[in-house]
């Protein structure tokens, strides 16, 4: 599936609407949308700053692979990204859900989970 976004003209990459698991420095979130330069997830934090524009963070997508006649396998995807922006969805009495888009620093290394 390819996102179609107000500023589409902008990306470079297209962009995947896929649900991953990733994982951040004390805290997971769920990928909105992946492209080869970067990704779109939402977090629950009572710390918006940790991902203020500019903000370089260490990440880790977690994703399965399908192959007709294989096993699934998960596949890990490492990195780090600078975030681009960010904005308040929504606000819970657990913190506030978070959209956060981030800009792929350098190719992602990929590992067998």
């Amino acid at each position: 599936m390819q996102a179609k976004e107000k500023d589409s003209d902008k990306r470079i990459n297209e962009r995947l609407n896929l649900s991953f698991l990733i994982s951040l420095p004390g805290q997971n979130g769920k990928t909105i949308n992946v492209s080869a330069s970067g990704v779109y997830f939402e977090v629950i934090t009572n710390d918006i700053e940790a991902f203020a524009p500019g903000t370089i963070i260490p990440i880790q997508i977690t994703a399965t692979t399908t192959t007709p006649g294989f096993e699934e396998r998960k596949i890990k995807l490492n990195g780090q990204g600078c975030v681009v922006r960010n904005s308040i969805e929504v606000v819970t009495g657990r913190g506030s859900r978070l959209g956060v888009a981030l800009e792929f620093k350098d190719k992602l290394k990929i590992s067998p989970d």
